[in-house]
């Protein structure tokens, strides 16, 4: 009685819940990025070899001119953005053909190599920087332990959502510093290019990651991508009776009406008032209408596919392929889904909602936008840590502006273009115009 007797919570507070939910991981997964740069590579050290297809044309030296750098950075970002994009148009072709066996078993294999390998050589990296003994037995055991659940949780196995969001957050901290090793000009010149490129994957006729969607939702199956879900933990709402499979994609960002309006009468139908039956949320029939409103973003590609989303791979580190290059939020259709036990609310409905005003149930973020946004923090940050905190809120205010943009078109968008031009553009308002000023300022003692 008391339930039922409760105010209707406000759209301010449900819109924070949901970009909380989204924010705290992107900004944790840029905080350990900024972490691991300062503790690993304090000098602002570049080895072009850590991602070769990053350099593989141009390989950038200080002493080289403007010029040199200039040309050299637009050849090796234009390399890269065409192998993400022949890489994503592949991933394409095996999901219109049905490979996706194949797909998730290249996953697998790109996800160990993150886990174990790259995630072994760093963490051997803090253990000498911080002068810790260990045993090689006890070591790799626990590596190898540490990727097996990784694998099995992100792809195999239905897993709890927080071991879940735990391990996407390790991959896109692992992925986005190695690629802070890139050199500078090529770092920059290949954020502007990936953020670009979404733009087209997503919204372009033909689009790659557009296409995806599409397939997927003409066949009601998942994309087969790395994506992190957030969604509000204070209210459980219909979509969340239903579960999908663990195999989990990238794609553009779109948003459904949330189902927290008020609710019609029993057999009422919303869009023409005709009587027709309503089916209850705990049947079987309508698990497939309620999840199809659960969203997924492609983000990640190199993976963030990567500001698209990417497949995980090697060369580009895995985690930055096809599934997650563009960030977008798009409707899922489900796959073989499995019910969770079926839980009933009867807490009234929120009414003060504008119904033209909405974000989706559950944001799903492509873990490439993960990788390029700690990428370009962790880059502001072997300059100096204003310069990274000037670029970490400019790319929370990109993405809190695509999630609005999101809530008013209602369509797929991406998640990169907004956030990567803000990060940038004051990455360098930041260094040429305010560290000059509040360092002279700071020295001689004057504050404002």
């Amino acid at each position: 009685m008391r339930e039922a007797n409760r105010a209707p919570q406000s759209i301010l507070v449900s819109t924070g819940e949901e970009v909380t939910a989204i924010v705290t991981p992107v900004s944790i997964c840029m905080a350990l990025t900024v972490a691991l740069v300062k503790t690993l590579n304090p000098d602002g050290r570049s080895d072009g070899r850590a991602v070769s297809i990053a350099s593989v044309y141009y390989s950038e030296q200080e002493g080289d001119s403007t010029a040199q750098k200039t040309f050299g950075s637009l050849i090796n970002a234009a390399i890269f953005v065409g192998f993400v994009t022949i890489m994503t148009f592949v991933l394409v072709f095996l999901f219109k053909r049905g490979y996706t066996r194949f797909i998730y078993g290249y996953m697998c294999f790109a996800g160990f190599s993150i886990f174990f390998v790259m995630a072994g050589i760093i963490s051997l990296q803090l253990l000498e920087a911080w002068h810790v003994a260990m045993d090689a037995l006890s070591y790799f055991f626990m590596l190898y332990n540490f990727a097996v659940v990784g694998i099995l949780s992100l792809f195999v196995w239905p897993a709890p959502m927080t071991l879940k969001q735990g391990y996407l957050t390790c991959t896109g901290v692992i992925v986005a510093y190695v690629f802070t090793w890139v050199p500078q000009w090529t770092t920059w010149t290949l954020l502007a290019a990936m953020a670009i490129y979404d733009l087209f994957a997503v919204l372009s006729p033909g689009g790659p990651l557009k296409e995806l969607v599409e397939i997927a939702e003409e066949r009601q199956v998942d994309i087969p991508a790395l994506i992190y879900e957030a969604r509000s933990s204070s209210v459980q709402r219909p979509q969340d009776v239903a579960r999908t499979d663990p195999e989990t994609a990238a794609v553009p960002l779109r948003g459904r009406p949330r189902r927290d309006r008020p609710q019609r009468a029993p057999g009422h139908d919303e869009a023409n008032g005709n009587n027709r039956p309503s089916p209850s949320v705990a049947t079987s029939a309508d698990t497939t209408s309620v999840a199809a409103d659960r969203l997924q973003a492609v983000h990640g590609e190199v993976s963030v596919v990567g500001g698209a989303h990417l497949p995980a791979q090697p060369q580009p580190p895995p985690g930055s392929g096809p599934g997650g290059a563009g960030g977008l939020i798009h409707q899922q259709a489900p796959h073989q889904q499995q019910q969770r036990p079926s839980v009933q609310h009867t807490s009234p409905p929120n009414v003060d909602e504008d119904p033209d005003f909405y974000l989706p149930d559950a944001i799903k973020l492509g873990l490439g936008d993960f990788i390029f946004y700690s990428l370009l923090v962790g880059r502001a940050a072997m300059y100096d840590l204003m310069t990274a905190a000037v670029a970490y809120l400019a790319i929370i205010a990109g993405l809190g502006a695509t999630l609005l943009l999101l809530a008013l078109y209602q369509k797929a968008l991406p998640a990169l273009p907004v956030s990567i031009a803000l990060g940038i553009s004051f990455y360098f308002a930041a260094r040429f115009a305010l560290e000059p000023v509040a360092l002279t300022l700071s020295t001689n003692l004057v504050f404002f």
